[in-house]
């Protein structure tokens, strides 16, 4: 199915999670590009049906979305994304070849993508592009909104900062409430923010730190705020562990996904249930109102099973965004759902 078909694929009436043994993803991932063998983790098996009470209840609360904001893809993404200045200078990647992108095809990824948001029903805001800010693109990582209210992040790249008041200029002429982060030891992106509906799991990570998860518990104080520690290399805590619907946590099937849990577990107020994703860079998926936007079946062979197996119980909708996943972009990166 492509990218811009809403009408997804739904099977059976329940989804069912059952973690085997871990799988390396197909394709490099951080833990890989140096030719390194990513961390894998056996996971106990298990099988859980998802539609339960404890998740009709996350389901009255998880946030349904009218609204999404995406902005256009610059040239300069190409040369000057922050992901290519740290393949560059991080030792880590000491002879790694990235790929650059290809920006036609990135471009018409993008639009494919938001059209998917249009034919699930939402209204798409469109940003143009700003070729000062090359990573302008991946909008997730500069605002956190809930409901009326948002909060404008504060990313850890200094060029980034550039892109914040144009996104707050546009959220308020949404008509929301909008807040700002003033304190200037702070570090917060909205790629390291996951929320259920109930809580937020907030990442410990190089891109996110203690000042920018309190900036969020003060302006959600409704809201718990859990700390999820994040490993470098990895960039975000949804490229880890992400709400794939109402109380369901979509994980990688690596040693990262495990600790992700483990602190999920640990930490949570709520119940959830796991769905263990075997490609590292399939994590990253999306809900939107019943309907979930995952990675393709050429993007994730074996997530893709994953996803059509134990997430039966949703719409389904592939989608790619694999020219921009050379810089390290994920489905959530390009939006902002609210």
């Amino acid at each position: 199915m492509s990218c811009s078909d809403p009408r997804g694929v739904r099977q059976g009436n329940a989804c069912f999670s059952h973690p085997d043994e871990a799988v390396v993803g197909s394709r490099p991932h951080a833990h890989e590009r140096t030719g390194r063998t990513a961390c894998s983790h056996t996971v106990p098996s298990q099988r859980i049906n998802i539609m339960d009470q404890s998740n009709t209840t996350m389901a009255d609360s998880f946030p349904k979305f009218t609204r999404a904001l995406v902005r256009q893809v610059p040239e300069s993404i190409r040369e000057h994304s922050e992901a290519v200045k740290t393949y560059k200078r991080d030792r880590y990647y000491r002879g790694y070849e990235f790929e650059r992108i290809d920006i036609a095809k990135a471009r018409e990824e993008h639009e494919r993508y938001t059209q998917t948001l249009r034919d699930l029903g939402l209204e798409v805001t469109v940003l143009p592009a700003d070729e000062s800010t090359p990573d302008c693109p991946f909008v997730e990582d500069t605002c956190v909104v809930v409901g009326n209210r948002a909060l404008v992040t504060r990313p850890w790249g200094g060029p980034r900062r550039k892109e914040l008041d144009c996104v707050e200029t546009c959220l308020k002429s949404l008509g929301l409430e909008v807040h700002r982060i003033h304190d200037e030891k702070a570090k917060l992106e909205g790629g390291d923010v996951v929320f259920t509906g109930k809580e937020f799991f907030v990442a410990a990570s190089e891109c996110t730190n203690k000042a920018g998860r309190k900036a969020l518990a003060n302006t959600f104080p409704e809201y718990p705020v859990h700390t999820i520690p994040v490993l470098w290399p990895e960039f975000h805590l949804k490229g880890v562990a992400c709400c794939a619907g109402p109380g369901v946590m979509a994980l990688g099937k690596n040693k990262d996904g495990k600790r992700a849990w483990e602190k999920i577990l640990e930490k949570s107020e709520f119940t959830y249930e796991p769905v263990w994703v075997p490609d590292n860079t399939a994590v990253d998926c999306i809900h939107v109102n019943g309907t979930v936007i995952h990675c393709t079946e050429k993007q994730g062979p074996k997530s893709i099973k994953v996803f059509e197996e134990k997430l039966s119980c949703f719409n389904r909708v592939p989608c790619s965004i694999g020219e921009l996943g050379k810089v390290d972009a994920a489905l959530s990166c390009c939006s902002v759902l609210f």
